[in-house]
């Protein structure tokens, strides 16, 4: 059964994201976003789709995918659905999957915080980079659980607001600049992932500047993993 829909009251505060006003700064975006922002972020793009352990016939939800650079990064031998609400990036997925070849994909425009799948349908979701571009966090990781399976992973890349004071600080009052541009520099992840029942398994950065965190989460609370299987300065957190 579907989870009832609710309004966090972290998606008012302050200056926020708007569906369509987004969508039509990514079609703009999407002209030279693989050699900007996709360029930049490659690296923990691939090391966070590792984090999803994907088993040969996973079905995976890469939620926010953009110009599709993340396609070539998952094994053939899964099945994996990319949604994004905006066209002009999604047409230049759907070029990527015609030039490589790319048959274990397929690709749907939808609004990521209303699916068009069915409950517990994927066995992972991928959320790189789209959680502070929508108006309401909470709500798209709400959406997150109900797809998942309950024993199924949702990895999230994106940047967080800084635990520092002074940092944190800067991120809160240059938020509208960043919002203009299309993303959100306030977000903390408490408020994402609060009164939905997910565990924060761990989550971690590449180095100690790094802008962007990878967040493991999953429906189920789970033992702490293999220290030999953790990132080195990766970051266990209690469910």
């Amino acid at each position: 059964m579907a989870q009832e829909e609710t309004a966090h009251p972290a998606a008012g505060k302050g200056v926020k994201m708007s569906e369509p006003e987004t969508s039509a700064q990514y079609d703009v975006w999407s002209k030279f976003y693989d050699n900007t922002f996709g360029a930049l972020v490659h690296r923990r793009q691939t090391r966070a789709i590792a984090e999803l352990r994907i088993k040969p016939g996973d079905r995976v939800l890469d939620l926010g995918v953009g110009t599709g650079l993340s396609l070539t990064k998952y094994p053939t031998d899964a099945n994996v659905v990319g949604v994004d609400l905006s066209g002009g990036m999604l047409r230049k997925a759907k070029d990527k999957l015609d030039a490589d070849g790319l048959h274990h994909a397929e690709l749907v425009q939808a609004d990521a915080m209303h699916t068009p799948f069915a409950d517990s349908s994927f066995d992972h979701v991928m959320v790189s980079h789209v959680i502070s571009v929508v108006s309401d966090p909470n709500r798209l990781l709400q959406e997150c659980r109900r797809i998942v399976k309950p024993t199924g992973t949702i990895v999230v890349l994106n940047h967080f607001q800084s635990p520092s004071a002074v940092v944190g600080f800067f991120e809160r009052v240059l938020n509208p600049v960043f919002v203009k541009i299309g993303w959100r520099s306030d977000l903390t992840l408490q408020e994402c992932v609060e009164g939905l029942g997910l565990h924060v398994l761990y989550h971690f950065k590449l180095s100690w500047f790094d802008f962007w965190q990878i967040v493991v989460l999953s429906p189920t609370a789970r033992g702490p993993m293999p220290a030999t299987d953790l990132p080195r300065g990766a970051a266990l957190a209690a469910g």
